[in-house]
């Protein structure tokens, strides 16, 4: 303990262990004033030495706390000891394992100032203020006495005596000590703050909370306190003009020399040096292996027909805190922890050891993400045995279809347990060993999602959820909902969340405390570390809180685990399962996976199709491909807008392979006007396509097209004649008709005209698009902007795209074109489907351009099927 403002001390190391004692003088030792009892007592019987210095100091684990009582003259001293003292507990206990509350009622902060610099570097040592109002200061004192009780009541308990006691036990989860530290005592104490003083002092030191109290010695007592409790609970030190006297039974009479105070700019080094080592040391980590199977015997060595059974993480020296779903009222969870407070690692703990633990005939898993992130690929990845749906940066949409999914699932259990005349998931599996029926668990991250716009979307997934939370319980099917925050979930009825029996709460406000756990129990806004969390099973009651430290797992570990599941699934032949469905919200879709449409390369056509599908893209929701579809009636084109041209020409390539697909040579023919630029590095990719499909196609330059659409109008006038129901389709695909100047409408369409002039080709096009899907004559068109197809198709011929493809866009322009602006809120690799005719909105992603050597495959097989 060298002094503090000595080079020594400026090259302060973190300690690893807290000392015995904390010095803040020097008594000076004289044999011949120490009464001999006193000498006897303090071990010194025995000393030949008349005189020597003597440390004054604190002592831990129990005699930590100090009062300094002060004059007006002296009290500028006592506010430096004071400081002095706090830095020696700052470096001499290990970094993060000293936490203070100040209260500054008299000088509003100014006091310990200084100290907020730990605020800086690892949140959490000093608080988020030091507090000075009234009401500020008895709601600290709340929460030490908070503290002190889960302490006592969850830690303690009668194993150990002492907090020091209870540390050695508790290893990487030891509790800190907490030191209240209080200047110009009794200023700003409320009767209840001055009640809960009185607690702190008296049982604090088992619990590890000590005081320090800067008490003005000619300010009165209040009368609601005993001041006999300082004298009993404290080490007093009592500072008058230029004394300092150590009042300790017979050592008061020795002069007392207090430790040189901090210049401001050692303070502040120190405090940095000591507010960094905390950030480095802070991070609390309860190992994996703590929790997980102890060897590959115990891997899927429990059985879920009763319950649910698997631990997340240590709750006190020597429990595990285990999560439990399946029994009494414990049928689903709730999870809430603000950003950082280890949420995912929790979900992650949760997940990774129900898959140690439980084989895929006893869970199974369906896992909803909607953060920007990518938290649950590492499932999809490893191909885990028990998912059967990963969703990584998922759509509210494919959250929605999860849900019906699940509805569904339920409705098939309800009736197979009718037909077996039980009851429950334990009934059902005595009477069907051979039939298993795994427990459902579905875990949504960031649930809140899907309410926070309150549509058809938030109406009917919380109707759905409801009804799994209600009765999911006889059919073991489970929920875990995971947030940051609670607020934002306004559409999701309060009746459900009333339903989630378990309640697990990490660090977060006073708000959100009170919305996971109960309107009065706050208690998780005393968390701070990452992963410190409340276990609540009782329905958020103060009496079912369990304190436990959730287990850290990093990604190698994880990936470890994972890897052990998969080879054991493949040992056990678990991988013929289907394989899960995987939902990537931020990667585009390929059309080389969509396996329908690989498929139908294969197959030959029946005959002549009666409704022709166009894939755009892999749908939003577990369902196929969204598809438009041309039928032989009036409306049925298609229009794609957006200025996103890789999107556009993927759509067009996709639109002629699938048309493709579903017709024998002999019953298509397909004509291209490309506006795709010179310039674009998909240019050409149009034309070769068509040029090698095995059906007729032209494929219309610029410079030809108002005659290729003339012939087509003529061609569509001999069907109107001759009544064309037996004659072969044909698909118009206009890529980029802002292109084609040619097609535009002519500006003065109410002059005088030559009426025996032949129609122009825009003229023509018009008609193409209101007469031709009846006669068998479809157009796609693929255009920018809403203003570039204005310039094309008046209003009138609007009503001849039925269904309308757009990617992102302007509000403005979306609301024009589909009556909605839902088109303006998508993000990339997003899209939406609208149909004129249903009034329906359907989002999907777009194909990405497929490679060459997948357009070269698909041709080959379309030409094979035809030889």
């Amino acid at each position: 303990f060298p002094p503090l403002n000595s080079e020594r001390a400026a090259n302060w190391t973190p300690a690893t262990e807290s000392p015995r004692g904390i010095p803040f003088g020097s008594l000076a030792y004289r044999r011949t004033a120490i009464d001999p009892e006193v000498r006897t007592t303090l071990g010194m019987e025995g000393e030949d030495r008349v005189e020597f210095p003597l440390p004054a100091a604190l002592g831990l684990p129990s005699q930590a706390s100090m009062t300094i009582a002060v004059d007006e003259k002296s009290r500028e001293r006592g506010i430096a000891t004071l400081r002095s003292i706090m830095l020696r507990l700052l470096l001499a206990i290990p970094p993060g394992k000293a936490q203070f509350t100040l209260l500054d009622p008299v000088g509003l902060g100014e006091n310990f100032a200084g100290f907020m610099h730990l605020e800086d570097e690892r949140p959490g040592l000093v608080g988020e203020r030091i507090w000075t109002e009234r009401g500020q200061i008895e709601q600290r004192l709340v929460n030490l006495t908070e503290t002190m009780e889960t302490v006592i009541q969850k830690y303690l308990r009668n194993e150990f005596e002492s907090i020091e006691a209870y540390n050695e036990v508790a290893g990487e989860i030891a509790e800190p000590y907490r030191f209240l530290v209080i200047s110009d005592f009794p200023q700003g104490f409320s009767e209840e703050a001055l009640r809960r003083l009185t607690s702190v002092l008296r049982s604090g030191p088992r619990c590890g909370v000590f005081t320090l109290i800067l008490h003005d010695a000619k300010s009165a007592m209040p009368e609601t306190f005993d001041p006999t409790v300082l004298a009993e609970t404290s080490l007093k030190l009592r500072l008058d003009d230029e004394r300092a006297v150590y009042e300790v039974p017979g050592l008061s009479e020795l002069p007392l020399t207090l430790d040189e105070a901090p210049t401001d700019a050692r303070l502040i080094d120190l405090v940095k040096d000591v507010g960094r080592a905390a950030a480095e040391a802070g991070r609390v980590e309860v190992p994996f292996e703590t929790i997980a199977p102890a060897s590959s015997e115990d891997f899927w060595s429990r059985s879920a027909t009763e319950e649910i059974r698997i631990p997340l993480g240590r709750s006190g020296a020597s429990r595990l805190q285990d999560l439990v779903l399946g029994r009494g009222t414990a049928q689903h969870a709730l999870i809430a922890g603000k950003t950082g407070s280890g949420k995912s690692t929790l979900l992650h703990a949760l997940i990774t050891n129900l898959a140690c633990w439980y084989s895929p005939d006893e869970i199974e898993f369906y896992l909803v993400d909607f953060k920007k992130g990518v938290e649950f690929k590492t499932y999809a990845s490893h191909g885990l045995p028990h998912a059967r749906a990963v969703a990584v940066e998922s759509d509210r949409e494919f959250g929605l279809s999860v849900l019906k999914g699940l509805d569904d699932e339920l409705a098939r259990r309800g009736e197979m347990y009718r037909d077996a005349e039980v009851q429950d998931l334990a009934s059902w599996r005595a009477k069907h060993p051979d039939r298993p029926m795994p427990r459902v668990l579905l875990v949504i991250d960031e649930f809140q999602e899907l309410f926070v716009t309150d549509d058809q979307i938030a109406q009917e997934a919380s109707l759905l959820l409801d009804r799994l939370v209600r009765q999911g319980r006889a059919f073991g099917m489970h929920v875990v909902l995971g947030s940051q925050t609670l607020g934002g979930a306004y559409s999701l009825n309060r009746t459900t969340m009333g339903q989630m029996g378990v309640r697990i709460a990490l660090a977060c406000n006073e708000q959100d405390s009170m919305l996971i756990l109960s309107d009065d129990n706050v208690s998780a806004r005393l968390l701070s570390r990452p992963g410190e969390a409340i276990y609540n099973d009782q329905g958020g009651l103060v009496e079912g809180n369990s304190p436990f430290q959730v287990c850290w797992l990093p990604d190698s570990i994880r990936e470890g685990y994972l890897e052990q599941a998969e080879v054991l699934a493949s040992e056990r032949a678990i991988a013929a399962r289907p394989a899960p469905l995987i939902f990537e919200g931020s990667a585009p879709a390929h059309l080389a996976q969509n396996t329908p449409l690989v498929e139908q390369l294969d197959a030959t056509p029946d005959g002549m199709p009666t409704q022709i599908p166009v894939m755009l893209g892999e749908a939003v929701a577990i369902a196929p491909a969204t598809s438009a579809f041309l039928r032989r009636q009036a409306g049925a084109n298609l229009v794609t807008v957006g200025q996103q041209a890789d999107p556009s020409m993927a759509t067009s390539i996709a639109s002629l392979i699938s048309i493709a697909a579903s017709h024998r040579a002999s019953d298509l023919e397909i004509t291209l006007l490309d506006g795709t630029p010179a310039d674009d590095p998909n240019s050409g990719m149009l034309e070769r396509l068509v040029e090698k499909l095995p059906h007729a196609s032209q494929v219309v330059s610029f410079r030809d097209a108002g005659d290729a659409i003339s012939a087509l109008g003529a061609e569509l006038a001999r069907r109107l004649e001759d009544d064309g129901a037996a004659a072969r389709n044909r698909v118009l695909l206009v890529h980029g008709l802002q292109r084609f100047r040619v097609l535009r409408r002519a500006e003065d369409d109410f002059g005088f005209s030559d009426s025996d002039a032949p129609p122009t080709p825009d003229k023509v096009f018009a008609e193409i698009l209101r007469e031709g899907p009846e006669q068998g004559i479809w157009t796609l068109v693929t255009v920018d902007t809403v203003q570039s197809l204005e310039r094309v198709v008046d209003r009138f011929s609007m009503r001849s795209f039925d269904q309308r493809a757009c990617f992102q866009q302007s509000a403005t322009d979306s609301s024009t074109l589909i009556d909605s602006t839902v088109a303006s809120d998508l993000g990339p690799n997003r899209a939406v489907l609208y149909s004129d005719e249903r009034g329906t909105t359907e989002k999907y992603r777009p194909w990405s351009i497929p490679s060459e050597a997948f357009l070269a495959d698909a041709v080959a097989r379309l030409s094979r099927r035809e030889s």
